[in-house]
């Protein structure tokens, strides 16, 4: 079995910095680990690109550090807060959106 070959669709050189990071003095790598995850979109082992510059909206994907631990979830508009859904509104002071996370990298 053989493969066409994808001509001009082919770089010759691909930076992932230029692709990647838009904001280099803000933006970190960090690779996810077990009890970090919160939902089915990221996994134990995932590399994430976050950008502290940005700013979260509804439905962005963050990492946040809560009572003490980095958290990586989903947050929506709450009473014009943005929370985790289903967050509990008694406990708002212990939530702090650390940065916005604009890519992830996952090994197949």
């Amino acid at each position: 079995m053989s493969f066409p070959v994808p001509g001009d669709a082919i770089e010759q050189s691909l930076d992932l910095n230029h692709h990647l990071i838009h904001n280099p003095a803000a933006t970190f790598f960090m690779r996810v680990e077990g009890d970090m995850v919160v939902g089915q979109d990221v996994h134990p082992g995932d590399l994430l690109v976050v950008d502290r510059s940005q700013a979260a909206q509804d439905g962005s994907l963050v990492v946040a550090a809560i009572a003490g631990t980095l958290q990586v979830l989903h947050v929506e508009q709450h009473h014009g807060r943005l929370l985790p859904p289903g967050w509990q509104l008694g406990t708002e002071g212990d939530i702090n959106i650390w940065g916005v996370v604009t890519n992830l990298i996952r090994k197949v």
